[in-house]
């Protein structure tokens, strides 16, 4: 199939490109590289240089394409408190320019990047896809308003979508060329890479001790992106009936971040230094999913354990960096 990724440049869409490359697929990406580096393209796919708010680099991204993987997004908390504008244009504009250009080019498949963020603080431990949502910040509502748009409209416009809601993700891949993919660490604010990059001089901050969790700190479910990519590419064969399904990506194991820390410690064999600091506006106490609709509807069932995770975003960390 000719497919487009976008945002194939960043995190999960180079493993994506890479894996639906090595799978016979050809693949056109677009990207800004605000989130990613051109090397992770790779020379087997064509790489468009751009926004996907920019229409004419839009158009080329989508000629001759059957389906779309829309992962570029604005995507740091912090900053989307700071900038909602920012984050509604790219998130919100952009994301139904795509969409309106893939009618227009009669393209009717279309998997969506969606975040647990649209839960909020759930009140369901584990969370599932008829979950409350209710963001408590900019980056959540912004996805949420397309979740919804889609929820609405898939069907009347033709299109056959899946909103994918991923929940922490990790890891990283070695291609089979042998190189790992770069991940971008300036400015992550993440757990996973805040803990590599934590020293006894910069000790890993650790967000309030006092949540009602076993040992007071908040409590994730990380999902290897290997794993998460894998459910992204079986999900081309669901895209038959014109709807959308929305579908959570996760373990439905959770762990708190000092479980974190210690499994860290254990699988890096280093001493990982820590204190903990005031609560940060927008956190929720425990963020994990249920995965029973991910094995239902796409047969997926994550391989990677939460110390593969951590090696692996070391080993990237000393490859690249």
């Amino acid at each position: 199939m000719k497919l487009l990724v976008t945002g194939g440049a960043g995190y999960i869409g180079a493993v994506l490109v890479n894996k639906l490359i090595d799978a016979g697929h050809q693949v056109n990406v677009i990207d800004d590289l605000s989130n990613g580096f051109v090397e992770n393209v790779g020379e087997n796919a064509n790489f468009i240089n751009g926004s996907i708010l920019d229409n004419d680099k839009l158009n080329r991204a989508l000629e001759g394409v059957e389906a779309v993987f829309h992962l570029a997004a604005k995507i740091r908390v912090e900053e989307g408190e700071r900038q909602p504008e920012l984050y509604k244009k790219v998130n919100i504009d952009g994301t139904l320019n795509l969409i309106n250009k893939c009618i227009d080019k009669n393209i009717k498949k279309l998997v969506f990047a969606s975040t647990a963020a649209v839960y909020g603080d759930p009140e369901d431990f584990p969370v599932n896809e008829d979950s409350k949502v209710n963001p408590v910040n900019v980056y959540g509502l912004t996805k949420l308003e397309i979740d919804k748009y889609l929820e609405k409209n898939a069907k009347s416009l033709g299109l056959s979508s899946i909103c994918f809601r991923f929940f922490n993700i990790g890891g990283a891949l070695k291609t089979k060329k042998g190189n790992w993919l770069k991940i971008k660490h300036e400015g992550a604010t993440h757990l996973i890479p805040s803990i590599l990059h934590s020293s006894n001089e910069k000790p890993l901050l650790i967000f309030g001790n006092d949540w009602s969790t076993k040992d007071g700190t908040p409590t994730r479910d990380f999902v290897h992106v290997v794993d998460l990519v894998e459910a992204l590419i079986k999900s081309l064969t669901k895209l038959e009936i014109p709807g959308n399904q929305i579908i959570n990506l996760g373990t439905s194991t959770g762990s708190t971040v000092l479980e974190v820390v210690k499994t860290a410690e254990l699988a890096l064999k280093k001493t990982i230094s820590y204190r903990f600091t005031n609560r940060r506006a927008g956190d929720s106490f425990a963020l994990v999913t249920s995965n029973e609709k991910a094995k239902q509807v796409l047969g997926w069932v994550p391989n990677k354990s939460l110390s593969e995770i951590l090696q692996d975003a070391q080993a990237e960390l000393l490859a690249n960096h």
